[in-house]
């Protein structure tokens, strides 16, 4: 499977071996940025002190995250309709 991946890689044109570098280096940061992202929010929840409040937005974190999002959501519709009115 290896060779087969190699013989391929290196029958492609330059310009579709920097397209597939770019790819995967763009997946690569992606994935990069989702760990970080997940190493603040775990961080930020253990600091919390006391373990009841830790407990429970660890059990409704899902839930307080999609309540963020519909806060933003609904700031960004009333915005837009001031901004065309």
């Amino acid at each position: 499977m290896t060779k087969l991946i190699l013989t391929l890689f290196l029958k492609f044109s330059y310009l579709t071996k920097s397209l597939f570098a770019v790819v995967l280096s763009f997946f690569d940061d992606l994935i990069k940025f989702f760990d970080d992202i997940g190493l603040h929010i775990l961080h930020s929840v253990r600091s919390i002190r006391f373990e009841e409040i830790r407990e429970y937005i660890s059990e409704n974190y899902i839930t307080i995250i999609l309540i963020i999002i519909l806060v933003i959501l609904i700031y960004s519709t009333f915005l837009n309709k001031n901004k065309y009115e």
